[in-house]
């Protein structure tokens, strides 16, 4: 699979736009983030930023309403009473439970509902008949989930870390099953098992329905031990830009931080605990609204019945609750819902991925090491977190307090260490226990600036990014890395994955060179238009044009809808369509026109202009086009272009000339996709393509003209390729299909295409 032509940032910029949200998202990063401008924020998995319309309606709540004690009996208290319960009956909504299943005790934050977890677990010492409790924990689990070992040995229960390729190498195995603990059992030891539904470290998810699996004792190590598993599932890292439905993942305790979902309140979170499962938790401590009855003088306490008041010693922070309401209100007003930010949160994290990792150094060295599970291609398996050690010219780490400190020069915001998350930290770094004890008597301890011991790194830097992240946001740290810590020129590798956008692929065709009239400028006209080769330099936030004899040219890729405010706009046509176009400056007109030896200017397809798509074609499809000819793909066969090739060589052999290569012979029928691995001329008879999760309309055959006879290096005319294409074809000058994307209903993983995916066709019924 080929990419040429790649010349446009719009397409992309697309993508990442919330289709979801209520109102176009600069608009509301100017009316409810004002007081980020110029700032770049990239640390939403540490905190989310709050919409100030949240605090306003809070503060007018606060202002307006009297709120007293929800433990006394008088008005105010009645309020606050009904209004913390309808709070609590809205955070059961949001995660698709009700009342009846889960109850919601309000905590200080995800590591109190850990610890109160830890502490009321009934956790039993092993005796002569019965087993111990376990405390299975996956190495990748925040600092607060590991600490629960505490409470768990000190009671006799024993901590078992459970590394998460145990895990996955049993469920990819068979072994996960579908069950239950809440029947009839001979032995009841309680067991807990906890792990995060999203890394903090890296952002991978791990699946959900491993709930089910523990409970019915096919997922743990040590599966022989009898008795009823409970699952802890640690959701703080995921519901900041992720769905959770306990619907069909009903874990038994579920802790969370509303700070890293709403930005605000902030102290405040909740343990979700499944009505099944509450009764088994018991406390020795008691504190006021916690106790139906007591006696000072005697060692007497009845709690009290409902789970909530059971739980929440002293008056809950009811103020910090009622704004929680109001948070609520500004995240469905502003994005529609967790299924919109989760596409555009993970949709920005996936492309700065993408660049990132292609990011080289002059000399062909990386710039970064990526620290991810997998290949980062669905937001069902990575979170809106990217996590990295950046490198110099020669392989070298650099330290992460060095990235930070710079970072903060260029305001952006970012994090960087460990991340409460030593084990994941020691599997990525390749960090031994011994080294983690060395370091710590060396003088390194968690969130100090020691980033590197003996050249080896102790952490790294995390990125993330929240529903209010913007494409900026990418391009403003792409560049810091760029300006900072690569040598120049800077270079991306080829990326083996392509965004496809609304008019085809990402940054294909949405330029092109008028001469002084206005008029396209074909290689038909100017042949010498095949010497200019653009590349697309992201990090740089560029297009760099480069001819022979020429000094490169760079033209900033900025938002077409900014360019149009500052530069010129035209009308052109493009086979027979007037589009509107946004001239591109005097800087590359004057270089193309030294270049071609003629006025030109270099102009871009506006945002403004839609292209009807495929009038002339064999297809229903109004697929929308950018400045191509005829439809959004060009498609050919690898075995079709192997045909032509041998064909040319048999002319040649009888005529003296020098064969063409392969690459040379695809290059100039300049299609955007390549296939392999069928028959030659067999796309002909395909209606219908699916390309990894893409699917794809066929359009038609592509009719060829003299334009396959000129060299796409050097110019040159040669009419062999167009008599080979003749005598293959007995006469018809046909070569390669067109496509149009079918985008009704589609999943982000079928807005990308990957090199290497597979191909399935529809043929078409010749019988009718």
């Amino acid at each position: 699979m080929e990419f040429r032509n790649l010349c446009s940032l719009e397409t992309f910029r697309d993508i990442c736009s919330p289709s979801g949200y209520s109102e176009n998202l600069e608009d509301v990063i100017k009316k409810e983030f004002t007081r980020i401008k110029g700032v770049t924020y990239l640390d939403h998995a540490g905190a989310t930023l709050y919409p100030e319309s949240a605090v306003r309606e809070f503060c007018l709540d606060i202002s307006k309403n009297v709120y007293g004690n929800p433990h006394s009996h008088n008005p105010s208290s009645t309020l606050t009473h009904d209004t913390v319960d309808r709070v609590r009956y809205r955070i059961l909504q949001h995660f698709n439970t009700t009342p009846e299943e889960y109850s919601v005790i309000f905590t200080s934050g995800s590591t109190a509902g850990l610890k109160l977890v830890s502490e009321a677990f009934p956790w039993s010492a092993p005796t002569a008949t019965e087993p111990g409790s376990l405390f299975c924990y996956l190495t990748d689990n925040h600092t607060s989930v590991v600490g629960i070992r505490g409470p768990a040995s000190a009671q006799g229960a024993l901590p078992i870390p459970v590394s998460p390729s145990e895990v996955e190498g049993r469920a990819r195995a068979g072994v996960e099953g579908v069950g239950g603990h809440d029947g009839p059992a001979a032995c009841q030891t309680p067991h807990l098992f906890c792990y995060p539904a999203q890394s903090n470290f890296s952002g991978r998810k791990y699946p959900l329905g491993h709930v089910r699996g523990i409970r019915a004792r096919r997922l743990y190590p040590a599966c022989d031990h009898r008795g009823r598993w409970f699952v802890l599932l640690d959701a703080a890292a995921h519901v900041g830009c992720s769905p959770l439905d306990l619907q069909s993942c009903a874990a038994d305790f579920v802790p969370l931080s509303f700070y890293k979902m709403f930005g605000f309140p902030t102290g405040l979170g909740a343990l979700l605990v499944r009505n099944q499962a509450a009764a088994r938790l018991k406390k020795c401590y008691f504190g006021g609204g916690t106790a139906a009855g007591y006696l000072a003088g005697e060692d007497y306490f009845v709690p009290t019945a409902n789970v909530c008041d059971r739980f929440e010693d002293g008056s809950v922070s009811f103020l910090d609750i009622i704004a929680l309401n109001h948070s609520f209100d500004a995240l469905q007003r502003i994005t529609g819902g967790m299924d919109h930010i989760q596409p555009h949160a993970f949709g920005l994290a996936r492309y700065t991925h993408m660049l990132l990792s292609s990011l080289c150094h002059g000399n062909g060295h990386p710039v970064a090491q990526m620290y991810t599970q997998g290949q980062f291609d669905s937001p069902d398996t990575q979170g809106a977190i990217l996590n990295f050690n950046l490198l110099d010219c020669r392989g070298h780490i650099i330290g992460y307090s060095q990235v930070d400190k710079l970072a903060s020069l260029y305001n952006i915001h970012l994090r960087t260490g460990c991340f409460c998350n030593t084990g994941a930290c020691q599997h990525f770094l390749d960090i031994t226990d011994q080294e983690v004890k060395n370091n710590l008597k060396a003088g390194h301890v968690c969130g100090d600036s020691i980033d590197l011991v003996d050249g080896k790194p102790t952490g790294s830097v995390r990125v993330s990014f929240g529903y209010m992240s913007t494409f900026d946001d990418c391009q403003t740290f792409l560049s810091f890395v760029v300006d900072c810590f690569v040598e120049k020129p800077p270079r991306v590798d080829r990326v083996c994955d392509w965004p496809l956008g609304a008019s085809g692929l990402l940054f294909d065709r949405s330029w092109m060179v008028v001469n002084g009239h206005g008029v396209c400028l074909s290689q038909k006209r100017e042949p010498r238009l095949c010497q200019i080769l653009p590349r697309v330099e992201l990090p740089l936030g560029q297009l760099s044009l480069s001819a022979p004899g020429m000094e490169n040219l760079s033209v900033p890729l900025k938002s077409a809808a900014t360019l149009k405010t500052s530069q010129r706009v035209c009308q052109s046509k493009v086979c027979g369509d007037r589009v509107e176009t946004v001239d591109s400056g005097d800087e590359a007109a004057t270089w193309l026109s030294d270049f071609l030896g003629q006025p030109c200017r270099l102009i871009r397809q506006s945002p403004d202009s839609i292209r009807g798509g495929q009038k002339r074609l064999n297809t229903a499809s109004t697929a929308v086009l950018s400045l191509v000819n005829e439809a959004q793909y060009l498609l050919i066969n690898q075995a079709s272009v192997d045909l032509i090739q041998e064909q040319i060589r048999r002319q040649e052999s009888s005529e003296d000339g020098q064969p063409l290569e392969r690459q040379d012979l695809i290059s100039r029928f300049r299609a955007n996709l390549i296939i392999a691995g069928v028959e030659p001329f067999e796309e002909d008879s395909w209606s219908q393509l699916i390309i990894g999760n893409a699917q794809f309309l066929v359009g038609g055959r592509c009719g060829r003209c003299q334009m396959i006879c000129v060299d796409q290096d050097t110019g040159a005319k040669s009419k062999a390729p167009l008599l080979a294409l003749s005598a293959c074809r007995s006469g018809k000058l046909t070569f390669g299909v067109y496509l149009s994307r079918q985008v009704q209903g589609d999943s982000p993983s079928a807005r990308t295409l990957s090199v290497g995916s597979a191909v399935l066709h529809r043929t078409l019924d010749l019988s009718l």
